[in-house]
């Protein structure tokens, strides 16, 4: 009996020394435990980060180190973003300054309309108006739709294309016959690899996210068209000359634009149209209700509308390819 009593005793030591062990093993693992790493930036929406100026501070809720390998976006190992190429969305990561191997990666999207890269600062026209609040507007637009009960136009810059000059002779169409048509990057701009890939992920992005898009515009110019047919929505083009580039249209594109839109039916689909700079540019037209001056248009980025039953245009934001991309992947992985 003694023994079984003394046997008795020791296990239950045992079992006490144990759970002071294990006790002490939690409380020590808690100790060094870091809760995880936030941008508290105002930013930041919780899926993406608005860089809307140079030198922008990013601001976490603990000490962080920061790095990205994405050569469109200049930022030191403490968070000042110095330049992010405007449109684009490019990873970041974060990891606290303790544990510097405990990376948590965000996104950032440089939301304005002055730092563009060749070739495309050489085309890009007036700076937007207000950057930052169209890309606002027309991130909140994209998660929004498909929506079952309004009626939406997409207004879409054609994909990045190559250095060069339109054929034009003061406008007034002299020079070889329907030059503005042509293939010939001797006569008109074309489409780069750069476009021709970023052309066929907007179709691509645009199918998965299930956009009703049920007509689609061209301007006459080659790489307007170009870039809506490697989108593969298997719809029929309708070429129009109210969306041609000012190297060969005397009309204004934004009126243009409303009269094609206004005549467009009511049913709750979305209408397409490929057309250039300075459609955005809404100040030429005398101003239009809704609309700011100028509105963001990047090369295969592109600004809502949407059309009310009294044929009423209202402006609902831009977004930029790398925008649309995100968002796709990020809703449809």
């Amino acid at each position: 009996m003694m023994i079984l009593l003394s046997l008795r005793k020791r296990h239950f030591v045992n079992i006490l020394w144990l759970s002071i062990l294990l006790l002490s093993a939690c409380k020590k693992s808690d100790d060094h435990e870091l809760p995880g790493i936030q941008i508290t930036s105002a930013e930041y929406d919780g899926k993406l980060l608005f860089v809307n100026k140079n030198n922008f501070q990013i601001t976490t809720n603990r000490d962080a180190i920061f790095s990205s390998d994405d050569s469109r976006v200049k930022m030191d190992a403490n968070g000042l973003v110095k330049r992010l190429t405007s449109g684009e969305v490019v990873a970041i990561d974060i990891a606290p300054k303790e544990q510097p191997e405990n990376k948590t990666r965000f996104y950032l999207l440089g939301a304005t309309d002055t730092n563009h890269d060749k070739p495309q600062i050489t085309y890009n026209g007036k700076g937007a108006t207000d950057t930052y609040n169209s890309y606002l507007k027309g991130w909140a637009t994209l998660q929004k739709l498909p929506v079952s009960n309004e009626t939406y136009a997409l207004v879409l810059r054609h994909a990045d294309a190559d250095q060069g000059v339109d054929y034009s002779l003061n406008h007034d169409d002299a020079g070889p016959a329907n030059w503005w048509k042509s293939k010939d990057k001797a006569l008109a701009r074309q489409l780069n690899e750069e476009g021709r890939i970023r052309a066929r992920e907007l179709g691509a992005n645009l199918k998965a996210l299930g956009y009703p898009i049920s007509r689609v515009y061209a301007s006459e110019f080659n790489r307007a068209i170009e870039t809506v047919e490697l989108m593969e929505l298997n719809l029929p083009i309708k070429q129009d000359s109210l969306l041609n580039h000012p190297s060969h249209n005397k009309g204004d594109l934004f009126k243009g634009l409303t009269r094609i839109l206004q005549g467009t039916p009511i049913d709750n689909e979305i209408t397409l149209l490929s057309t250039h700079h300075p459609i955005n540019e809404i100040i030429i037209s005398g101003g239009y209700p809704t609309f700011p001056d100028v509105s963001p248009f990047n090369w295969t980025g592109m600004y809502f509308v949407k059309i009310a039953p009294d044929k009423t245009l209202t402006y609902e934001g831009a977004v930029s390819w790398g925008m649309v991309n995100y968002w796709r992947h990020l809703s449809k992985p």
